[in-house]
């Protein structure tokens, strides 16, 4: 007889890998169509009249600059009121807050309607950059894919974390960037081996892809990068020192923006449409507002020569128009990110601070448009506080050699430094500290440790004695709802436990052809993972992350074996909610009572 091939079984981290650079091939198409989508939205909105985001001006068509873009924050306004959806803002601190604590909750109905909000903004007009909704965008397909694999917890995070590191390295080309992308921001500075593995095989995957559909070039052509004397390092910590404060007062107008717009007695559909008008108005006067900016960009970046007082006096109404027209569009209610404006914020500072060194002395320092070039890095890193993202992004969006690496790292370690005495959070972050949010190595610690598995677990449990037959047991199943069966002695006592897993292989022909001899016992996992009663939630979601486990029975200190209720991740979320809102109430209490 010949030999019996048993099938290939790959190890499961294998296997994860493999799904990771699938996700990473999906997030390259993922970018391909919403950049598809941003164009559409253009073409509808302003007959494909590119030159509406140059810093040129339509010249004989003034009047799309205002329409436009208010047509495009209607439309948006309108989609979330048909959707009945929050469809608009600035939706990345929401994501991050549901990769990091409650993964399950990211529903891809949800994530594809503000991605459409997102193109509708872009290609109207609309000042906001593409990272915000293409990582959210990643993600969600990540998470629909770890579904259909049965991925839960720790590993469910990561490959959605490998999702959004995907579409961002494929939307700007860089693939490192995309990586830190992730660490520093999505997993919230989570940098574990084996998860910076699975996160560098997707942005690989990725930008594979987004080569093969768009090229190998970089995104913009620079001249190749000069440091003409050591003393012109003072001007790179100048440019890092002015981006760390125009970043810190770009936040605090964004926010301000948010709250002003939260408070207009205006139905919410016509906000986005008025902040839409108001971008119009300021492109009137400063074209170079509208869209992404990456035309803009691509203009400032070529600057050899920056010295006269008008084109320095440009460069500085740009870089306060494109703050508030950003502000405005989000603000508003329009759908977008914040890297694209920081990019475009700190290219027009940079090329400005370039200008000034050039003419205080022009035989010293470099062009301009290398100085618009790490002030791109040094006003993301001052905004997203991810210096590595920065960094890495500006090099690969630029193509660049080692030569800017001390002046990119002295600009940005001079903006994080400022903008951190201003702001003590991102933009990011600032969101989510306002609701009491504060996201320290993927967890809200603080909340996690104060309260125990007794209070947050659903109290008592299904339980099934040792005893009963496979039968029985399957007809047992097949009436009830529970996810999990706790198998007991005749004292009651937990001998093991029935999961869904298990009982998904239970159905009638099974049962039947194991027969009355096969009981409960022989059937249930004896290797039980608990926790007791008066240990924190953060035991326990650790626990659950380790394993993969959807519930854990809650046990007595004094008796191991005495199983008093079952713990989920939704008896967490509530828990979690429950905790957050009794500090809302504190802070609003120490509020009222201070102001009294």
């Amino acid at each position: 007889m010949g030999r019996v091939l048993k099938p290939l079984r790959l190890a499961p981290e294998t296997q994860f890998l493999i799904i990771a650079a699938a996700v990473g091939a999906a997030g390259a198409l993922l970018d391909a169509l919403l950049r598809w989508l941003i164009s559409l939205s253009h073409q509808v909105f302003v007959s494909g009249t590119s030159e509406l985001f140059t810093p040129l001006g339509l010249g004989w068509k003034p009047l799309l600059f205002v329409l436009a873009p208010t047509l495009g924050g209607l439309a948006v306004g309108l989609l979330g009121h048909c959707s009945r959806s929050e469809v608009g803002g600035y939706a990345l601190p929401s994501f991050l807050e549901k990769v990091n604590l409650r993964v399950d909750d990211l529903r891809p109905r949800l994530i594809l309607l503000r991605s459409l909000a997102a193109a509708i903004t872009l290609g109207s007009g609309g000042s906001a950059g593409v990272e915000g909704p293409i990582a959210s965008l990643g993600g969600g397909i990540a998470a629909w894919i770890g579904r259909v694999r049965q991925l839960a917890g720790e590993r469910l995070r990561v490959m959605v974390a490998c999702g959004a590191s995907a579409a961002v390295a494929a939307a700007y080309g860089a693939p490192i960037a995309g990586v830190f992308f992730t660490q520093e921001i999505v997993l919230a500075g989570n940098y574990d081996l084996q998860n910076f593995v699975r996160v560098v095989v997707a942005a690989g995957s990725a930008t594979v892809v987004a080569r093969a559909i768009r090229g190998d070039a970089p995104l913009y052509d620079v001249a190749p990068f000069e440091l003409v004397s050591a003393g012109e390092l003072g001007a790179y910590l100048a440019l890092g020192l002015a981006c760390g404060l125009v970043g810190a007062l770009f936040a605090r107008l964004f926010f301000a923006t948010q709250r002003r717009f939260a408070t207009l007695a205006l139905p919410a559909p016509w906000r986005p449409a008025l902040g839409g008008a108001l971008v119009g108005l300021i492109a009137l006067l400063s074209p170079g507002v509208l869209g992404t900016g990456e035309e803009v960009i691509e203009i400032l970046l070529s600057i050899d020569r920056a010295s006269t007082a008008a084109i320095l006096l440009a460069l500085g109404a740009l870089v306060v128009a494109k703050a508030v027209a950003t502000s405005l569009t989000i603000g508003s209610g329009g759908a977008g990110g914040i890297f694209g404006p920081s990019l475009v914020l700190g290219a027009a500072l940079g090329a400005a601070v370039g200008g000034v060194a050039d003419r205080l002395w022009h035989e010293g320092t470099s062009i301009p448009g290398h100085y618009a070039m790490i002030g791109m890095g040094a006003l993301l890193a001052a905004t997203a506080r991810a210096p590595l993202t920065a960094i890495f992004l500006v090099f690969e969006l630029t193509g660049s050699s080692s030569t800017a690496v001390l002046p990119a790292i002295l600009a940005v370690a001079a903006a994080l430094y400022v903008a951190h005495k201003f702001e003590r959070h991102s933009i990011d972050e600032a969101e989510l500290a306002s609701r009491g949010v504060r996201l320290r190595g993927g967890r809200e610690l603080a909340v996690f440790d104060s309260v125990t598995a007794q209070e947050a677990m659903h109290p008592g449990f299904e339980g099934v004695p040792a005893s009963t037959t496979a039968p029985a047991l399957q007809t047992l199943v097949s009436r009830s709802r529970a996810s999990a069966y706790v198998v007991v002695d005749e004292r009651d006592e937990m001998v093991g436990l029935l999961s869904l897993q298990d009982l998904r292989q239970l159905d009638e022909a099974t049962a039947v052809a194991l027969g009355p001899l096969t009981i409960a016992s022989d059937l249930c996992e004896r290797r039980v993972v608990t926790i007791f009663a008066d240990e924190p939630l953060s035991l326990a979601l650790a626990r659950l992350d380790e394993h993969g486990f959807r519930q854990l029975p809650v046990v007595a200190r004094e008796n191991p074996r005495r199983v008093i209720g079952m713990l989920e991740r939704a008896h967490i979320l509530a828990a979690y909610r429950r905790s957050l809102a009794r500090r809302s109430e504190a802070a609003a209490a120490d509020d009222s009572g201070s102001s009294s």
